[in-house]
């Protein structure tokens, strides 16, 4: 696959939310992104949740990134066959609980900088998922966001891994994202 060169910006209008649990509280999220491939720019969906409390250092009310939501309990099965590969590798039982936010790519398992804040990922794109967390956290905080109540667990995953190609892309949201996901992944395993 090709590498991810940048993360070039979020498109504030397309940001879609749904609340997704009550206890502990719990919104989940889409924004488009402009991603910078070896290929070109294309337009890219992105998973994020919003955080309701500080477990694991978390910051209440920012936006993090995710890969998708497990639906069924025990191992990663229910994803791409390459995003199940990765959050099989980067998970410490090879599987989770049905509801489980896949998050652990983005909490590095090398020892944490004191200067960033965990759920971002360890390497280069660490900045620009940060920043468009706290963009997401404002966005929300305002009510600039669409309220979709049909997004759920099953059609976030759908969404981020569908085979559709947005107008002026070249490849469909799936290639796109797999690479995103990959890029991180290469970052995770150094």
């Amino acid at each position: 696959m090709s590498k991810v060169i940048e993360l070039l910006n979020i498109y504030p209008e397309s940001f879609k939310i749904n609340s997704y649990s009550i206890e502990p509280f719990r919104i989940i999220g889409l924004i488009e992104v402009s991603i910078k491939y070896t290929y070109g720019n294309e337009r890219v969906t992105l998973p994020f949740y919003r955080s309701s409390g500080t477990n694991n250092g978390k910051i209440k009310g920012l936006w993090y990134p995710i890969v998708g939501i497990k639906i069924r309990d025990g191992r990663f099965t229910e994803f791409t066959e390459y995003l199940n590969f990765v959050l099989t590798n980067t998970t410490r039982v090879n599987g989770a609980s049905s509801g489980w936010l896949a998050k652990s790519l983005f909490f590095s398992h090398q020892k944490a900088d004191s200067t960033r804040i965990r759920g971002f990922s360890g390497g280069r794109h660490y900045e620009f998922l940060l920043e468009a967390g706290k963009a997401l956290r404002d966005l929300y905080d305002h009510g600039n966001y669409y309220y979709m109540r049909s997004l759920n667990a099953i059609n976030l995953n759908h969404i981020v891994t569908s085979n559709v190609i947005f107008q002026e892309n070249r490849h469909t949201q799936r290639e796109n994202f797999e690479r995103f996901i990959e890029d991180i992944f290469h970052d995770y395993e150094k």
